[in-house]
């Protein structure tokens, strides 16, 4: 055995709670790094099953457009558990993906924000719904290929980043409870995505070099507009107004919902400088555009919070981020009266987005996070 695959292999034997010949559900998109997470767990000694998540119906949807999750993606998903000798099947949750993902996704377009879809995924799909059927199958854990490290100190479990920070996922994990973190195991968290794929060569899997797959999976073609549409779900109300902060009308625009906060191009006005869309107002099908300064703030209220240790009584200083690509910053949270939080940062933060994630870290152990209701003015 050669020291990576060794070294990939020694944080599952040191689970603090995994025993030997436990069942484990592996969640397999057909991907490179599921793949690898479940053949990890076999080679590791344990009962692994194998779950491909029938997510949504992609009948008409051609190869081209597909994400993820495609028959191709269930194949090779199954080929991975026959080569490697574990069980695999394919899992229908179809209703439960578009009554909570797709109808979600829809839902924060019309309100004028910018959804998250991943994250409700993730909560709702692979750590409630999968940990449900876990347990009917008497499996204690359920796993998946996310880059993040759950760990254990004191009787308490800990989510924190992956050792590959150019890989992390822990934002797209905050809503993680003590209950979840102790039956969800990451195997990868300690490998950088090379070495995912050097011990995907080692394990003989046939789909080693396999390319990523990184948008929303069930949006073709990046047009979040033409899914609405096609979905009869845009509120076809015709052209709107484009107005700049100060009240000019500086043009027309052929729905509210087409555009979201920081966007720069497709607003078709001229102008003497660059515009960005600052805010969208649906009552009224009104986009706001200003400059980039406009985009800055320092203060924002966030909604349905979610605390991994517990939440806060009293005003936390922490590190937090507004985007998955954005860079973390130090901030003041706030709790208030009604169960939201003011988040204040030390540094403006450009185009926050209501309908995004904010999420809090510490020393890069995430404490939780929420959904951004809008910036304060």
């Amino acid at each position: 055995m050669s020291d990576l695959l060794e070294a990939a292999l020694a944080p599952l034997r040191q689970h603090p709670t995994l025993q030997a010949g436990d069942r484990v559900l592996a969640a397999m998109s057909g991907g490179v790094d599921s793949s690898v997470m479940a053949a990890l767990l076999h080679r590791a000694g344990y009962d692994v099953v194998g779950v491909s998540m029938q997510l949504f119906d992609k009948k008409g949807i051609s190869a081209s457009d597909s994400k993820c999750c495609t028959l191709d993606d269930f194949q090779d998903a199954r080929r991975v558990a026959y080569e490697v000798g574990f069980p695999h099947y394919v899992m229908d949750f179809e209703t439960r993906f578009r009554e909570t993902v797709i109808e979600g996704f829809i839902q924060g377009y019309l309100k004028g924000e910018t959804p998250s879809p991943c994250i409700w995924c993730n909560q709702h799909l692979k750590f409630s719904s999968l940990l449900e059927r876990a347990e009917s199958l008497k499996a204690p854990f359920v796993a998946t290929g996310h880059y993040a490290t759950i760990s254990q100190a004191q009787g308490l479990w800990h989510l924190l980043k992956a050792a590959d920070a150019s890989k992390d996922q822990s934002y797209f994990l905050f809503h993680h409870t003590q209950t979840t973190l102790a039956r969800s195991l990451f195997p990868l968290a300690h490998l950088t995505k090379l070495q995912v794929r050097q011990v995907g060569k080692e394990l003989g899997l046939h789909l080693a070099e396999k390319a990523e797959s990184q948008e929303i999976c069930f949006v073709t073609q990046d047009r979040y507009d033409a899914f609405l549409e096609a979905e009869g779900r845009d509120p076809q109300r015709g052209e709107g107004e484009i107005r700049h902060l100060d009240g000019r009308l500086l043009g027309r625009h052929l729905g509210y919902w087409r555009h979201t906060v920081g966007q720069r191009k497709g607003l078709g006005v001229a102008h003497s400088e660059p515009l960005y869309v600052i805010r969208t107002d649906p009552a009224t099908n009104t986009v706001w555009v200003g400059s980039d300064s406009d985009l800055q703030g320092r203060d924002l209220v966030a909604r349905e919070l979610s605390w991994v240790l517990g939440a806060p009584t009293s005003p936390l200083s922490c590190q937090a981020r507004i985007r998955s690509r954005a860079p973390e910053a130090e901030a003041l949270v706030i709790p208030l009266p009604d169960g939201r939080v003011q988040v204040s940062f030390a540094e403006p933060q450009r185009a926050i987005a209501p309908g995004q994630a904010v999420v809090f870290y510490m020393d890069g152990e995430v404490l939780g996070g929420g959904w951004i209701d809008g910036r304060l003015l």
